[in-house]
Parts: C-alpha cells; structure tokens; sequence
C-alpha cells in the first residue's frame, strides 16, 4: 500500500513540474520577425491539443497547407486552408506569427523556442508544437 502511494505521489509532483515547465515556456526569449521566418518558412508544424492532430506546411511566400494525407493523395489531398505572416518589428520580441483561415477564423502568436525543432506557440494559451523541414506528414 505504501509503495502504491509513493508511486502517485511522484507521478503527481512529476505532472505539476511538467506544467510549471509549460507555463515557463511562455516567459523568456522570445523569437523575432526573422527568427520565426526562419522556425517556420517551407516548413510543416505538427500540433496536437487533446485528440485533435494537424500538420500544416507553411510555403514560403504565405501559403498555408494542410498536409491531410499528402499532396499525391487522390482521396484527401493536401490543401491550402488559409494564409500566415510574421508581424512585429525585426530586433524586438513583438513579433508574432498570424494565421488567417478566412471564415474559419484568425488567431496570433508570440514564438518561443523550446530546443531543436520545438516551439510554444503562446497566445491564450500555450500550444507546444514540433516543426519537421518541408512539406511532409508529422509522425
């Protein structure tokens, strides 16, 4: 029985310091305009928030492409969805990326790096996403 509490006890203090990490990845350094260019640009973001998955390619130029089953698919062929930019000024970390989806809706955020090929997306929230080059589909 002892053992047992132990157990959940850890997996408890295990939890609440994951989530202080999150919450920590909205404070700092965040990136700039050229910074989030690059993070981004001719790039597929992978996200997940509960069961809903996407992968999103972002062409250079402001395109944004939802990868669904591939470009080659012939029954759910990738897609453009809507547009992204950068916003803010160069040096500074007022930048944030903005996504348009027309009806679907817009929304913005502040980037911050959270080690090779991870960023928070924070606005609102925080969104912990990993960013694979090209167009491609996310594990």
């Amino acid at each position: 029985m002892k053992k047992r509490k132990v157990v959940v006890g850890l997996l408890a203090t295990g939890s609440m310091l994951l989530a202080g990490q999150a919450m920590a990845a909205c404070n700092g350094n965040a990136l700039n305009v050229g910074q989030i260019n690059t993070a981004l640009s001719g790039k597929t973001v992978c996200g997940a928030r509960g069961k809903e998955r996407w992968q999103e390619y972002h062409a250079p130029g402001g395109n944004l492409i939802d990868y669904k089953m591939g470009p080659n698919d012939k029954v759910d062929p990738s897609k453009k969805v809507g547009a992204w930019s950068v916003t803010g000024n160069s040096g500074g970390n007022q930048a944030k990326v903005n996504y348009d989806y027309g009806s679907g809706g817009q929304s913005s955020y502040t980037v911050y790096p959270n080690g090779v090929g991870s960023y928070s997306f924070c606005g609102g929230g925080e969104l912990v996403v990993s960013v694979l080059p090209g167009q491609v589909k996310c594990p």
